[in-house]
C-alpha cells in the first residue's frame, strides 16, 4: 500500500445461513446472497465480468455496487471518524459525527436455488411473487 492509500475494516454480519444482505442499485430492493469462499470459482463469477443481476428487476450492475443503505452509511461514518476527522481537525474546529452502532442481521427472506447456478442460492423478500433472476446469468425462474 502506498502513502496515498488508506484502508479500513468494517464488519458486515451474515444471517445464520451465511447470507449477506445486499441492495439493488437500480430498484433498491434488498435481498441476500451467500458470499463465495473461492472468488476464482467459475460458477461464482458474474456473466461477462460486468457484474451481478438483481433477483427482482434483472438489471445487471458492477460487483461493487450492491451495498445496502445501512452498510454505506456505516462505511461513510468510519471514513469520517477515522480518516477525514483527524486530518480536518488539524486545520481547526471539527465536529466529529456520532459513531454508528455495528450492523446486525436477522434471519428473514425466502431461499431460492437456481437450476442454472445451484451453488449460488439467494434469499428474496417473503412477499415477492414475481419471477426471480439468477444472480450470475440473469435467467428468471418460471
Amino acid at each position: 500500500m502506498s502513502d496515498d492509500e488508506v484502508s479500513f475494516g468494517m464488519a458486515i454480519p451474515l444471517d445464520s445461513g451465511g447470507f449477506l444482505r445486499r441492495e439493488c442499485p437500480t430498484c433498491e430492493r434488498e435481498f441476500k446472497w451467500r458470499p463465495s469462499e473461492a472468488e476464482d470459482e467459475e460458477d461464482a463469477e458474474p456473466a461477462d465480468d460486468v457484474g451481478y443481476f438483481c433477483p427482482y428487476c434483472g438489471v445487471q450492475a458492477p460487483v461493487d455496487a450492491w451495498l445496502t443503505q445501512a452498510q454505506l452509511a456505516l462505511a461513510q461514518n468510519i471514513v469520517a471518524r477515522e480518516f477525514i476527522g483527524p486530518m480536518v481537525s488539524k486545520l481547526g474546529a471539527y465536529e466529529e459525527p456520532d459513531k454508528l452502532d455495528p450492523l446486525t442481521e436477522v434471519d428473514d427472506m425466502t431461499l431460492i436455488v437456481f437450476p442454472c447456478h445451484p451453488s449460488e442460492p439467494l434469499k428474496v423478500l417473503d412477499d415477492w411473487r414475481k419471477p426471480v433472476h439468477c444472480l450470475i446469468c440473469g435467467k428468471p425462474t418460471t
